[in-house]
């Protein structure tokens, strides 16, 4: 059986506002900041979608090590970088979840299972989640994270997997959603306004 080229780790921790993944080497392009993925929730009966906003490699005692050496030797560092069980950890964002075939961009009623997998949105699945943009005002609610930076990352990438003729319109009508959020805010709607730009 092919390995699944989706799955990009599993839960390690959840609550309904996000949750914790873990892989042990990730893929050349997932986890990315900003990018959608989803768990499965409810034994399997929905999917919670996630935007993975921090990325971090453990700490690891040899690493530290090996660092504070003068000359490293190609074989000890890709032993390192590629061999070893040296999990990378990301955190995401709750911004929905699958009911059926149907997304809902809302809190999701309950979160993902630990170890449940999680994999990330296709294309398909990421242009059908942002025909709609409620999600936005989850991202500028949730505490202590780059809110702005994050909601930019997302939007670029759901635009850049649009036909060429709609990623300017996606991106208006984004701005416009942001500018009903942020009319109170005009410095930081300027700058995120700015990380919109194609």
């Amino acid at each position: 059986m092919p390995e699944d080229r989706t799955l990009i780790g599993r839960v390690t921790r959840c609550s309904t506002r996000g949750f914790v993944g873990a892989v042990r080497l990730p893929e050349p392009d997932l986890p990315v900041f900003g990018s959608f993925c989803k768990a499965e929730a409810q034994h399997g009966q929905s999917q919670v979608v996630g935007l993975i906003y921090d990325i971090s490699i453990e700490d690891d005692e040899l690493a530290r090590q090996l660092a504070t050496a003068e000359d490293l030797p190609p074989e000890q560092l890709a032993d390192s970088q590629k061999n070893r069980q040296v999990p990378v950890e990301y955190s995401a964002l709750a911004v929905g979840y699958l009911d059926g075939a149907e997304f809902v961009q809302r809190i999701p009623p309950q979160p993902p299972l630990t170890l449940a997998p999680i994999r990330a949105l296709s294309q398909d699945e990421v242009r059908l989640f942002t025909t709609r943009l409620d999600f936005i005002p989850l991202i500028f609610s949730a505490p202590n994270l780059p809110a702005d930076d994050l909601l930019a990352a997302a939007l670029q990438h759901a635009a850049a997997i649009r036909p060429e003729h709609e990623r300017r319109p996606f991106l208006l009508d984004a701005a416009q959603a942001c500018a009903r959020l942020l009319s109170f805010d005009l410095a930081r709607l300027e700058t995120l306004l700015q990380n919109l730009q194609p």
